[in-house]
């Protein structure tokens, strides 16, 4: 049995069949093309600013701390420790040469720092050579925080250490007889400022903390800026 043609003019029978609209196509069409959505930038924004404001937070405490060490490192400087004619300043309590004993008055329990003054360019006494004796007895002298010169009025200070004193009365330094000189003198400043050497202290931690914050803001706001510059791309 054969299958009959189609009659001429009959389309229907020879069209292709129409190829049925799926769920990602409407009207038969394939859905238009849809742009990724930009990604916000309110998280580079926050990390930029909070680190520009640690960083200028960091750099405030650095200034406050250095400012603060300078003071009080100012406080304990012999800025008039010796005149000009070699006689003893308003920032010392005895001054006299080294071939002699130098005695002196404290009226407190305090630190004070013995110096040597000369007008050459390196320390000629250690702190071994030098001894002092209060009215309880012999009293040791500790080696100081800083041995490098002062240049106070044309004359070259070097400190030779802290003497604590353990009472009122009468101190008296003397130096070994070998290492004595005429050129070279003995004087004792006056007594250190507690509140100084504390605010030496204080200001260092905030310089310390002032610096570790600049450098946590500094990398944060770098961290910010390259976040920012990936997000408009």
């Amino acid at each position: 049995m054969t299958t009959p043609l189609p009659e001429p003019g009959d389309h229907a029978a020879w069209s292709a069949p129409q190829q049925q609209a799926g769920p990602g196509m409407a009207h038969g069409y394939p859905p238009q093309y849809q742009q990724a959505p930009r990604p916000r930038k309110t998280g580079p924004k926050i990390l930029t600013f909070a680190g520009l404001a640690v960083l200028v937070a960091g750099v405030i405490g650095g200034a406050v701390g250095i400012t603060g060490a300078a003071g009080g490192i100012a406080d304990l400087m012999p800025t008039d420790l010796v005149t000009t004619e070699g006689t003893a300043g308003s920032d010392a309590l005895a001054l006299g040469p080294s071939t002699a004993p130098v005695t002196f008055d404290v009226q407190e329990e305090a630190a004070y720092i013995v110096y040597e003054v000369s007008d050459g360019a390196s320390a000629r006494l250690p702190i071994s050579a030098v001894t002092a004796e209060g009215p309880n007895g012999p009293l040791s002298i500790t080696p100081p925080d800083q041995v490098s010169a002062v240049p106070v009025n044309g004359w070259s200070v070097f400190p030779v250490g802290v003497l604590v004193t353990d009472g009122t009365g009468t101190y008296t330094l003397a130096v070994d007889p070998q290492l004595a000189a005429d050129d070279v003198s003995i004087a004792v400043g006056g007594a250190l400022n507690a509140d100084s050497v504390s605010g030496i202290g204080s200001s260092g931690i905030i310089l310390l903390v002032g610096f570790l914050a600049g450098g946590l803001g500094f990398l944060l706001l770098l961290a910010g800026i390259i976040w920012w510059a990936v997000a408009k791309k």
